[in-house]
């Protein structure tokens, strides 16, 4: 059976909702498939983790999808407004709240059932900064974090305001990509537009305009509030089967007022291109980011000495583990063979644990006869690390002798 087209609006509708509600829930690896976490600030991305030392990564994945955004606007218009936008989506499953005649106990009615979408939807966006696991066991014990229980609130009530008293109003006045979608459009952009050449055949029946969700009478002409939600399409191909005409409807999806398709134009290739580096840069960083952060610091309470036949500094590490396995650490001095260096075994850390440690190093007095100062650098090699170790300069002192 052939779906009608808002018939395939709503299988993407039901489909977009269900993924948008179970994506914290799915487990890979022990954690959500998407969720930023707000205790530990770590993005989890589909089993990788990436934490905020490496937060530079997201900033890359954000510039993909403004220009992947940007791509699919000068392709498909604003497709997104009427297929996939959670606003337009959810207000679609309250259609009902839009019903002029209805009694005060239909009103009290549909304000509840509102709110409890509302309350849903609240929660739901909590659910992708807190474990949604944590969240409802929480609840049930009476024990749910006074942040994380405001935020719910809070979110609850503006999307109870939003879907009660602005409802379309904001695709047409807030949304902000219904501001900035227009410039992207060119000859060639997908649009609902009447085709001028048929036009005569309409039988002013209006039945476009009362069922537009925004109010504009598509007839007049390509209008910038247009959200390409294509129920013009469906009323105008109802009223004219009911007419028995051979033009199965006046209003369609056509690609520019010439509706000549042309995907591989210069402005749109250019974007592409754009967003496919993008993409690659994403990819290649997040498939070479480094597993845990290393720093060497002096160590301002250990002044160089001598003991024996060596010169002793000492100084600090920092290790913190940006992975979700448990690292052990061993460490190093570069190009150096002859030294000791002491520093409790084994250097172990949990998942997202940040460790801080003092390291003594021993070089042979003889080393340091010409220079007073070495610098060398000191290297860790993380037991789940691939390729080269990572490294940290460090300066290595003679001590300082006291004027008799």
């Amino acid at each position: 059976m052939k779906l009608e087209l808002q018939q395939k609006r709503w299988l993407v509708r039901i489909l977009w909702t269900l993924l948008y509600l179970t994506i914290p829930f799915v487990k890979i690896n022990g954690e959500s498939a998407l969720r930023f976490d707000i205790n530990t600030l770590a993005l989890h991305v589909f089993g990788s983790t990436v934490y905020i030392e490496n937060f530079f990564i997201v900033l890359i994945f954000t510039f993909f999808i403004t220009f992947l955004i940007i791509v699919i606007t000068q392709l498909y218009g604003r497709i997104w407004c009427g297929w996939l936008c959670p606003q337009t989506v959810i207000l679609n499953f309250t259609r009902f709240f839009d019903k002029k005649k209805q009694s005060i106990i239909s009103k009290l009615f549909n304000h509840i059932i509102v709110f409890i979408i509302s309350a849903v939807i609240g929660a739901s966006m909590v659910w992708y900064f807190v474990y949604p696991y944590n969240f409802f066991s929480d609840i049930s014990t009476g024990s749910l974090n006074s942040a994380t229980l405001w935020f719910t609130i809070v979110l609850t009530v503006i999307t109870y305001l939003n879907f009660t008293l602005v409802r379309y109003k904001f695709c047409t006045t807030v949304c902000p990509y219904s501001k900035f979608q227009s410039v992207m459009f060119d000859d060639h952009t997908l649009v609902i537009a009447m085709d001028p050449e048929t036009s005569y055949k309409c039988v002013k029946c209006n039945a476009c305009v009362i069922t537009c969700p925004v109010g504009i009478d598509i007839r007049q002409g390509m209008d910038s509030q247009c959200i390409n939600c294509g129920r013009c399409i469906t009323a105008c191909t109802e009223t004219m089967s009911n007419e028995n005409e051979d033009v199965p409807t006046l209003i369609d999806y056509i690609y520019g007022f010439s509706n000549i398709k042309r995907p591989f134009r210069s402005n749109v290739l250019i974007t592409g291109v754009i967003t496919a580096l993008f993409l690659a840069g994403f990819i290649f960083m997040l498939a070479t980011v480094k597993p845990y952060e290393f720093q060497v610091f002096p160590n301002s309470s250990f002044l160089p000495r001598v003991k024996d036949e060596n010169i002793i500094n000492s100084y600090e590490i920092m290790l913190k583990n940006l992975t979700e396995k448990n690292l052990t650490v061993e460490l190093k001095i570069k190009d150096l063979e002859n030294y000791t260096l002491q520093y409790p075994k084994p250097l172990s850390l949990a998942p997202g644990e940040t460790l801080k440690e003092k390291v003594f190093l021993f070089i042979p007095t003889k080393m340091l006869k010409e220079k007073p100062i070495l610098s060398l650098k000191m290297q860790s090699f993380g037991s789940n690390k691939k390729g080269e170790p990572l490294e940290s300069e460090l300066s290595f002192r003679k001590p300082i002798r006291r004027k008799q």
